[in-house]
């Protein structure tokens, strides 16, 4: 079990070790939805971003950054820690960066026991509360893992952190909730598995 805090997807690596891929996406002051760091999220119908919420949404990526719109134009978001962290409010215009690269990995905890046999299985988000004061995500994974290849995201393995506190085991695992390396399994950009 980690000492994580809860704070959605969090990108470490990029499995062919390049730098991360982003795209920035408008996010409309009409969706009356708050964004947030960690998000998992996907295109809506209107081709819209929209935070995962169910295991028919297929991810398009991360939210990594955000900026409001001042003038226009992108700026910095303004927040007063430790009461209000970075994030866009309900009904607040603004952009997402948004991490799509398929080769991006991220951590994230899971509500679940993890062992060796999970490596390799898939997971879909499961969308906790968010944390307003630090503008941090409620995303993690569903403790559901699955041999097939459905869910949103694919398992590694541990996470580095978790990896260490079990190096002295005969097999790596972590209990509940734990953190794991994943990948995207399938992306708004190539909806079968990658």
């Amino acid at each position: 079990m980690s000492d994580f805090n809860q704070r959605g997807f969090v990108p470490i690596r990029n499995l062919a070790g390049g730098p991360t891929i982003t795209k920035t996406y408008r996010v409309s002051a009409g969706d009356n939805i708050a964004y947030f760091i960690g998000d998992a999220v996907t295109l809506g119908a209107t081709g819209r971003l929209k935070p995962v919420r169910t295991t028919a949404n297929v991810p398009v990526g991360v939210i990594v950054g955000l900026e409001r719109v001042s003038g226009g134009k992108p700026a910095p978001l303004t927040f007063n820690q430790p009461t209000r962290g970075p994030f866009l409010a309900t009904a607040q215009e603004g952009f997402a960066k948004i991490s799509v690269g398929l080769e991006q990995t991220y951590v994230v905890a899971i509500d679940k026991n993890i062992t060796e046999a999970d490596y390799g299985g898939t997971a879909f988000v499961s969308a906790g509360a968010p944390n307003t004061a630090s503008g941090l995500s409620g995303h993690r994974l569903q403790g559901a893992v699955s041999a097939a290849t459905d869910g949103h995201f694919q398992i590694l393995g541990l996470a580095p952190v978790e990896l260490l506190s079990s190096q002295f085991q005969s097999t790596a695992s972590a209990a509940s909730p734990a953190l794991v390396e994943v990948k995207m399994n399938r992306s708004v950009f190539n909806n079968q598995p990658v």
